[in-house]
């Protein structure tokens, strides 16, 4: 089954959405919000086939491109770098950002016409883009070769001389001489940000973000890891 996400602040233009989705002959499961925060959480816990964009969402914020920055966010993301997104958007300038900076399928001006649409969303839908390859990582300890599965890895953390790998499977790897820097480099970087001055996480684990409490829980909070102070606007950014 595929998964369309509509970020959208009208509920009419969000409804007429789903509606022209639903007529297509492809069985689609659809989420729709207002908010790019529900929206970004919905991408982390599914795997969305075509997002349908808004850039303006907060239209009472003047200047407001709510919608751009979710899509730059999403794009950080290895799994949505081909991800197919349509902007639909009664903003008439950002046509060259979007296409040439977050790489967008395509770019409809309200008032849309419904059929074009509805023919590009069942294009986006049957042929699906191409998915980045699982990406491994390996590193040496004691002689031996260690090989990871990159998506195991939940978040890692810097202790004194050892990296510290928290995998989903509540197991512990500790690497000797490894820093974060190398690990980031190493690792898609894209699917992991930095919360503290010693830890990275991977966004796809991300379960609750406590900003009053300077805690992110991951893995369906398997685990708890704190925010560094100095870390905390990248990530509201991020996940508000």
């Amino acid at each position: 089954m595929k998964k369309v996400l509509i970020l959208e602040d009208n509920f009419a233009t969000a409804e007429h959405l789903k509606a022209l989705i639903n007529e297509i002959d492809i069985k689609a499961l659809i989420f729709a919000f207002p908010h790019p925060a529900e929206g970004y959480r919905c991408a982390l816990e599914n795997d969305i086939d075509l997002f349908i964009v808004d850039i303006i969402l907060d239209t009472g914020k003047p200047a407001d491109s709510s919608g751009l920055k979710f899509v730059s966010q999403i794009r950080k993301m290895g799994k949505y770098s081909f991800t197919p997104v349509i902007f639909v958007t009664a903003l008439e300038d950002s046509r060259l950002y979007t296409y040439e900076e977050l790489h967008c399928y395509r770019f409809f001006e309200k008032p849309f016409d419904a059929r074009e649409l509805q023919e590009e969303i069942r294009y986006c839908l049957t042929y699906s883009g191409v998915k980045p390859k699982k990406k491994r990582l390996y590193y040496r300890k004691e002689g031996i070769i260690i090989s990871l599965k990159q998506e195991e890895i939940v978040y890692a953390e810097s202790s004194c001389q050892f990296l510290l790998l928290y995998l989903n499977n509540r197991k512990k790897v500790s690497l000797p001489y490894i820093t974060l820097k190398r690990f980031l480099a190493d690792a898609e970087h894209k699917d992991f940000i930095q919360c503290s001055r010693r830890a990275v996480i991977a966004l796809e684990y991300v379960d609750n973000v406590d900003f009053s409490n300077g805690i992110i829980s991951l893995n369906d909070r398997m685990y708890r890891v704190e925010i560094g102070m100095r870390y905390k606007k990248i990530l509201k950014d991020i996940f508000r």
